[in-house]
């Protein structure tokens, strides 16, 4: 996105729906529209200004497909706002304040961060097993003595005593 110094002048620039997805089309297709099924640079503009139909297969798209606003009702207002204000914070922000501060439902605002989340590449999954010799703080496990079974219960335990716990 461009420099823009607040939130201010980013709502005022993308005041309307039209003039984001000219953006959008600006910033994916610099030298006219390529459709993304076949390749084609040849396409035809429908009426309404917003989708494009390719000369070659004949398929119709929109400057969404292929990106993280595909298949979203959501208006690229708000979908440019979650990304400023995801990016413009240092630890980012949660749904639940997003959700306030672009006047959506908090599944909405989470589903949002998922989406800009994998589309700057952030992967906050670990696919590799920790390997050689880990170290943690220690750590008790087990649930209370009150809600064991009957033979798993430790005789003389009161309340939280460390003798009904495994110690790691």
């Amino acid at each position: 996105m461009e420099n823009f110094e607040s939130i201010i002048s980013l709502v005022s620039f993308f005041d309307t729906e039209d003039k984001c997805l000219k953006y959008l089309e600006q910033k994916r297709w610099k030298n006219g529209p390529i459709c993304p099924h076949c390749s084609h640079h040849k396409a035809y503009r429908f009426k309404d200004g917003k989708r494009f139909k390719c000369a070659s297969c004949r398929k119709q798209y929109t400057a969404k497909i292929g990106t993280i606003f595909e298949d979203s009702k959501i208006p690229l207002q708000k979908w440019f706002v979650a990304i400023y204000l995801l990016t413009g914070h240092k630890k980012g922000i949660s749904s639940h304040q997003l959700a306030k501060d672009i006047q959506v439902t908090q599944a909405t605002a989470w589903f949002m961060l998922q989406r800009v989340r994998f589309g700057l590449g952030f992967d906050n999954t670990l696919d590799e097993k920790l390997e050689d010799i880990v170290e943690v703080d220690e750590t008790f496990v087990g649930g209370k003595n009150k809600n064991r079974h009957h033979d798993k219960k430790v005789k003389n335990s009161q309340g939280g005593h460390l003798k009904t716990k495994l110690q790691y």
